[in-house]
């Protein structure tokens, strides 16, 4: 009787430890989000050479947001491409509120040919200049 006992206890003890561990959640990566411009403004340096900036104010979606950039090179049209995005923790807790920005970028104009060109920013036209002045 006790082995019986015994071996139904082990059996018991064996299949439970076969069975499946409760799933953890696995933190997805920061996933790209809005971010809300308000205004934006290509300022021209009259320095030697030419510096070029690019000045926004707008809002993040939350505190918890962080913003980012993209500068593509002069494509053959003569246009710079500037992509603004923000990204975010998907498992971060944050009050929802809109975060002010105010944010200028440095536009790298090294090996830039002369003639003009155009800044755009999120698919939409912010200015245009002549290089080299």
């Amino acid at each position: 009787m006790k082995t019986r006992i015994f071996l139904l206890v082990l059996l018991a003890a064996v299949v439970s430890a076969c069975g499946a561990s409760p799933a953890t959640e696995v933190p997805p990566d920061n996933a790209q989000g809005p971010i809300y411009i308000d205004s934006a403004q290509l300022l021209v340096l009259e320095s030697f050479p030419i510096q070029l900036q690019l000045v926004l104010q707008g809002n993040l979606p939350t505190p918890c947001h962080l913003w980012h950039y993209e500068i593509a090179p002069a494509n053959a049209q003569g246009q710079i491409h500037v992509s603004l995005y923000t990204t975010v923790d998907p498992l971060a807790r944050c009050v929802q509120v809109l975060q002010p920005f105010d944010e200028t970028i440095s536009i790298p104009l090294e090996g830039l040919q002369d003639g003009s060109y155009e800044v755009w920013l999120n698919g939409e036209l912010v200015g245009s200049f002549n290089y080299p002045g």
